[in-house]
């Protein structure tokens, strides 16, 4: 009697166990499948999320390079403003040093003028003198008339020549001294403005190499971000897909 019961205790347990066995099975495939469509519809937003990141990269490119493009810009007008205010300045101070210079050809020529008209006036004198003294014929005046004669033309001579040559060159390196003075400091501006322009130039040209390495790095971090996304996307469906396909499996 005891063993019949067992038995019939038994069957009454297996009986009891078999719904809830079905219901656990049923609701972790369910389970499964949750999780399956969950990691699917988080794959297509991490390709959403991937999408824009690369998108933010590409703005942030253009950005960097817009930026680097601005800035080279303004030196590269700033560069053609030093470069012509530099020639500008210098244009006119040749002008005004050319103008010294023929300045100084005018008191060269003066000085000559001036030298010739003392010299004639030395040279009128004596031969008046000698003239007067023929006239008197007077040999002994005559002779002291032609040595002062001949002093005063040799004087002459040297006044219109090695004299009036001094004060010509003088007149002209007086002149060109000037000129120097004048233009010497603007051929320095404008080679200071040329070295500036040169350096701005520069600037420029290493702002946009810059921003063209800024701009690469950007879009490979950015890559790499979206690349991650997709990547831990991928993993979670994978395993995910594995799950399920286990569970169908038992």
């Amino acid at each position: 009697m005891t063993l019949i019961r067992a038995l019939a205790c038994s069957v009454v347990l297996v009986i009891a166990l078999a719904p809830t066995s079905g219901a656990l099975a049923e609701n972790t495939s369910d389970h499964l499948q949750d999780e399956l469509a969950n990691a699917a519809a988080q794959y297509q937003l991490a390709l959403v999320q991937a999408a824009a990141v690369q998108q933010q990269g590409v703005l942030s490119q253009e950005n960097e390079r817009m930026i680097a493009f601005l800035q080279s810009e303004a030196m590269r007008q700033k560069e053609l403003s030093l470069s012509a205010n530099g020639n500008a300045i210098e244009q006119v101070a040749a002008t005004l040093a050319n103008a010294e210079r023929a300045q100084g050809d005018v008191n060269a020529r003066n000085e000559l003028i001036i030298l010739q008209n003392k010299a004639a006036l030395l040279v009128a004198h004596a031969d008046a003198t000698v003239a007067n003294a023929l006239a008197q014929n007077r040999p002994e005046e005559i002779a002291n008339a032609n040595a002062q004669s001949l002093f005063l033309h040799h004087l002459a001579d040297t006044i219109t020549s090695v004299l009036a040559e001094t004060n010509m060159n003088n007149a002209r390196i007086i002149a060109q001294n000037q000129a120097d003075a004048i233009h010497g400091p603007a051929l320095a501006n404008q080679a200071n403005g040329r070295a500036m322009a040169a350096a701005q130039l520069f600037a420029a040209d290493q702002i946009l190499a810059a921003s063209q390495l800024a701009a690469t790095s950007t879009g490979i971090t950015n890559s790499v971000k979206a690349q991650a996304i997709i990547d831990h996307a991928t993993a979670s469906l994978r395993n995910a897909q594995a799950m399920a396909a286990a569970g169908k499996g038992q």
